[in-house]
Formats: C-alpha cells, structure tokens, sequence
C-alpha cells in the first residue's frame, strides 16, 4: 500500500538497485473525464501553465536546472489522470522532487503567461486536427460513448480555451491540483524511506494549502457503450479501420495480465495473429495493432489497421475472422506459453527503466490502490495457463464489438461491410 505522508499526500516508491537513474512522477487523479461543461480542457491547461514559471523559478530556469544534469522532465493529461515527471542521474534525485513539487503547488500562472499557452494550446489542437490516427481515435470515441465525458477531447476545443479565463483556471488549478490528491511514484537507486524522508520535509511547508477551499471531488462512472456499425467519411488517403469492445468492472490485476498477454498474441506483437494474417500474408495493410486501456470504470480494448478503400472490405472481414476464431477457440497451447512468455520477457527488460517503474507504480496505486512488487508480478504472469486466456478471449471477444471506419469516402465499402455512413465530423473540418 502506498506510505501516506504529510498533508495526505501518498508515496509508492521502489528501489532498482544498480539504476543510474532516478525518476518521479507526481500524479492526481483528475484527467479530462473530469471536467464540468465550464472546464472543459483545464486539466491539460493546468499541464501547460506549470511549467510557465513559480515564485522560485521563472520558466527557462525550470528547464535549465533540469537540463544542466543531463536529465529530462516533462507532463502529460489523459482522461483519468495527469502526471507530471522528471527523470535525472541518479545523483541528482532531490533536484527531481524539488522540481516537480515546485511546480505542482507553487505556479504563478501569470496573466500573460496565460494568454501566450492559450494560443500555444489551440495551435496543438489544429495541428491534432491533421493527424489521421488522432482524429480516426477521437471519432472512434466519439461513435461508442456519445455524449459522455470520455468521449471529450484531452485539450478541448479551440472555442472551449476563448472562453476560459485566468482567475477561472488558477481557481480550478487551486481547489483540485491539492497535497491531498498527489500520489507520488519514484524509482532508481534510493531507498524509499530516504524518498520518504525528503518529500515529507517538502510537504509539511504546504500546510497552509490545505485551507483553500477545495472543490468537491471528481465522480466516474462507467460509460454506456455503443456497438457501433459505422463509416465517417473524411479528406484522407486511406481508411483508418476499428473493432472495439468495451469490458465493464469488476476485474483486477488477474484480468489485466490475462488481457496483456492476450493482446500480444493477437495484434501488438509483429507474430500476432492479425499482424501475420493481414498485413506479412495478405498485404491489405500497412499499420495493423491491437491496444487496451483498463480503468477503475471500464476497460476499451480495440484493434485497428489502415487501408485503402478497395481493401477495406477484406481486412475488416480479415479482421473478423481472426477474432471470432479467438472468441471461440482461445489461443493454442504453443501459443498461448508465448504469449505469456513475451509479456514476463517485456517486464524484465522494462524492469531496467526507472521511468517504466515509476509509471507502473502510479498505474497501478491509481487502478487498484496498491502496487506489486516486481517478484510478485513476475510470479502472476508465469502462472498464467491456457485456460486464463481462453476464458479471457471469450469475455472480450465475445461481446458485442464496435465496427468503425473513419478516412476517404466509398460508399461501396460502406455497403459491403453494413456500415452507416455518417456525414463528415464539421468541428474537425470547417
């Protein structure tokens, strides 16, 4: 379980003995999921802001004191969380803490700081505009959780930041980014009490914070999903193609090892099954994968390819036939040992990035409230039979799948698939 330290903050650190490097992420549980009408991009606002300066430390001595060690810090904003990270030589670990905390709790959020990022920020959204796998994923969510809170984009819209005020987000970045909320996740070759020790010396200065008013904590709730059977034409080249299913609670860290495995065997690996059957057999693809994410809430699992528009019709039928084979059949035995081979392969290898282990902590705390230790993963994963992984692919490939195509228009492909087509998204193509 994660050591409480003071003003409520939490901590899950992990010693890696023989690390050179040292990484911690200050992580709050509060992503774009989050966020009222009102607020909608001021999460990943509050990202940005952070690093425009504090009372101690203007914005280019933030990245100088970070970059003069060699070292590498950086934020990010998904729909459940953000997380601010650093990672340095080992060396130099209180300067990564020093750091993150400074910017956490003491950012200035100046007035022309402010407008300066809003414009930087609705720039990124333009350019996000032209990227066809991240438009083809914000239409994908868009099509199977309609009007839900999940289906928002990270950064919002570019009217959503003309509306957003500096008092408005400086009161959201005060009232929600509090010691109370912060999980902080270290790793490297420090022992956790002395990461303990440091960071309670840093927190106990924040007392006083405590006392701003705090906003009421952020509600979750598990999405109402739609098996979608749809086409959204869009100016493209190709054709950017889903299968989506959507896994509701309970489920643990079983589940999720039994899914990771799974996953590897069917599209994350280059000797998946639809890798070798769509792409390295048939040629109907250039990009083929398959990728999960498993929430508090809810679990989206999808595949997805690229294709042009005459192939269409045969890799999503491709696609199809390989996964209602696994829905009904699961993973030989060969297979399945290397399925669980690679994924207890991929966490030894990881286990030497201190910035892996320190994502894993905060993933995990966040997920399920605790961490396993490395051991104890390792040991879950090798106990992982055939029967896990069949049972695994029926739940998920079983359930109702979305069918969603976003890219250049056919009608024909449409037709032969029984995909409605659905008229261009006009806010992605003025």
């Amino acid at each position: 379980m994660p050591e409480r330290l003071p003003c409520g903050a939490a901590l899950a650190a992990e010693l890696a003995e023989g690390a050179r490097s040292f990484a911690a992420g200050f992580w709050f549980p509060l992503g774009s999921r989050h966020e009222a009408p009102h607020e909608r991009g001021f999460v990943h606002f509050v990202e940005h802001m952070v690093f425009k300066g504090t009372a101690r430390r203007d914005a280019e001595r933030i990245s100088r004191d970070v970059d003069r060690v060699g070292g590498y810090l950086n934020a990010f904003t998904d729909r459940d969380s953000i997380c601010l990270h650093c990672l340095v030589p080992a060396r130099e670990w209180k300067l990564a803490l020093d750091v993150l905390a400074d910017m956490a709790f003491h950012s200035l959020f100046k007035d022309e700081d402010f407008e300066r990022e809003r414009e930087v920020i609705v720039n990124e959204i333009l350019s996000g505009r032209d990227d066809p796998e991240e438009c083809s994923h914000d239409e994908l969510l868009d099509a199977i959780w309609p009007g839900d809170p999940l289906s928002r984009k990270i950064a919002g819209e570019p009217e959503d930041l003309a509306r957003a005020t500096r008092e408005a987000l400086h009161r959201f970045y005060r009232g929600r980014f509090r010691p109370a909320a912060l999980l902080v996740t270290a790793a490297g070759p420090v022992t956790p009490e002395e990461v303990s020790r440091e960071l309670s010396s840093r927190l106990a200065a924040l007392e006083g914070l405590e006392a701003l008013e705090a906003l009421p904590e952020p509600a979750e709730a598990t999405p109402s999903f739609r098996p979608v059977r749809a086409y959204r034409p869009a100016p493209m080249g190709q054709v950017n193609y889903f299968e989506a299913v959507q896994l509701d609670p309970p489920f643990d860290e079983a589940d999720y090892y039994a899914l990771a495995a799974l996953n590897g065997a069917i599209g994350e690996a280059s000797s998946s099954r639809l890798f070798l059957a769509l792409r390295e057999r048939q040629g109907l693809c250039y990009s083929v994968y398959s990728a999960f994410s498993m929430g508090r809430s809810e679990c989206l699992w999808m595949a997805a390819a690229n294709a042009s528009p005459k192939d269409l019709p045969r890799l999503a039928e491709g696609m199809d036939r390989e996964l209602d084979s696994l829905a009904s059949g699961g993973l030989g035995e060969a297979e399945a040992k290397e399925a669980v081979s690679r994924l207890s392969g991929s966490l030894e290898i990881s286990l030497d990035d201190a910035d892996f282990r320190m994502r894993r902590l905060g993933r995990q705390v966040l997920f399920q409230g605790a961490a396993l230790e490395p051991a104890e993963a390792a040991s879950r994963i090798a106990a992982i039979g055939p029967g896990e992984l069949a049972a695994m692919a029926g739940r998920l490939l079983g359930a109702p799948r979305a069918r969603f195509a976003y890219g250049r228009r056919s009608a024909s492909a449409a037709k032969a698939l029984g995909l409605e087509e659905l008229p261009p998204a006009g806010r992605d193509h003025a």
